[in-house]
């Protein structure tokens, strides 16, 4: 029986030595899940602020890109409908200027049938 206590006895040791580790193993499971559980709500809020601020960014991007093609659009015809203003006006002059010289060849006919 002396024999058969000794085997015991180590057996016993080996037994305890295993359930230490194996507590120690479980609380450091433990202790990653919680760790990771933390790491996983940081990624996501990180993903969500990043994806707010690439959309706000985005957004911004598009809406100053539309404002100055607008202004720029804007510029532009404001010059075309300058530029077909200012040909009107020369029309306009040359038409007056058709109008005397016809008004005036209509005076010297009549001066001269009379």
């Amino acid at each position: 029986m002396s024999a058969i206590n000794p085997e015991i006895r180590d057996l016993q040791q080996k037994y305890e030595e295993l359930r230490v580790n194996l507590a120690k193993t479980q609380g450091e499971l433990e202790e990653i899940r919680r760790t990771s559980e933390k790491t996983d709500r940081q990624t996501t809020k990180q993903f969500v602020v990043f994806f707010i601020t690439m959309f706000i960014a985005v957004v911004a991007s598009l809406v100053g890109t539309s404002i100055f093609q607008t202004d720029a659009l804007r510029r532009e015809m404001n010059a075309r409908f300058e530029n077909v203003d200012k040909r009107l006006d020369s029309l306009d002059k040359r038409m007056e200027r058709i109008e005397k010289n016809f008004d005036d060849l209509n005076r010297e006919l009549r001066a001269q049938k009379r």
